[in-house]
């Protein structure tokens, strides 16, 4: 094993043509290379139930159970497992951090719902659960590769000292983005009504969070497994180095099959 093979592994999954953080990706593979560990680290977003968020029940907004079959996770497994096996052919001992971003929803989007009542220890001991079901799921298919991490439990959101810097593009799009989220078209249907000032403090707070995330990242350390379609690769990437964080260099394995090459 050499820094050249741990290299070439990382790049033979990344289906970014010349990736911006190539040169950070082999530094990385260096360090493995030394260390005999690579570090990954993936998103996961919990497949939440949106149409709780207007009953009498909102914290069943949180699910409880991470084995559903149609979560875009699900997607993820048999590209997960091919890195694992590369790099454990190498004699690299893998750790798979698995970072469930389940406090999105607190930060943007419950602050903004009129009228909104929610029992709070009741969707923390449903967090709590869908955590250790997580924690099951994906024992059963990556061994002790893997550590499942709420990002919430972490104590990951905003930091009020540092603002998030963002370009007027990258605003533009993540708006643009909301309003679909909150459309007819979008997991919400069309239910959650808010203004443009509203959606605006929106996306702000959203890459405040991302910035946040990216700090947390810094933490751990490795490469991170970018889940993104082509079409936000390097947005969602900048999003987590918005407030200032390097973060960790990414890689983006993944092609949505409803997304053009």
């Amino acid at each position: 094993m050499t820094t050249e093979t741990v290299y070439d592994i990382l790049k033979a999954f990344d289906r970014m043509p010349d990736n911006p953080d190539n040169g950070r990706i082999r530094q990385l593979s260096e360090q493995a290379h030394k260390e005999g560990v690579l570090d990954l680290l993936v998103f996961v977003c919990p497949k939440f139930n949106t149409a709780a968020l207007l009953s009498s029940t909102p914290e069943e907004y949180m699910p409880t159970d991470a084995n559903d079959p149609n979560d875009l996770f699900f997607q993820r497994i048999p590209m997960l497992q091919k890195v694992l096996a590369k790099a454990g052919s190498l004699d690299l001992k893998v750790k798979l951090s698995v970072l469930l971003g389940d406090n999105d929803a607190e930060v943007y989007i419950f602050p903004f719902v009129r009228g909104f009542c929610i029992n709070l220890l009741e969707f923390d001991r449903r967090r709590k659960l869908y955590l250790e079901s997580f924690q099951r799921r994906a024992a059963s298919l990556f061994a002790e590769a893997a550590q499942v991490r709420s990002l919430s439990m972490c104590e990951v959101i905003p930091n009020k000292q540092k603002q998030p810097v963002i370009k007027e593009d990258e605003f533009r799009d993540e708006l643009a983005f909301f309003s679909w989220l909150f459309g007819e078209k979008g997991p919400y249907k069309g239910k959650l009504q808010f203004d443009e000032a509203t959606l605006r403090e929106m996306v702000r707070l959203k890459f405040a969070l991302y910035g946040a995330q990216g700090t947390f990242l810094e933490t751990i350390g490795g490469v991170l497994l970018q889940t993104e379609g082509p079409g936000v690769w390097l947005q969602r990437t900048q999003m987590l180095r918005c407030t200032g964080a390097k973060a960790v260099p990414a890689i983006y394995p993944w092609i949505r099959k409803d997304e053009k090459h």
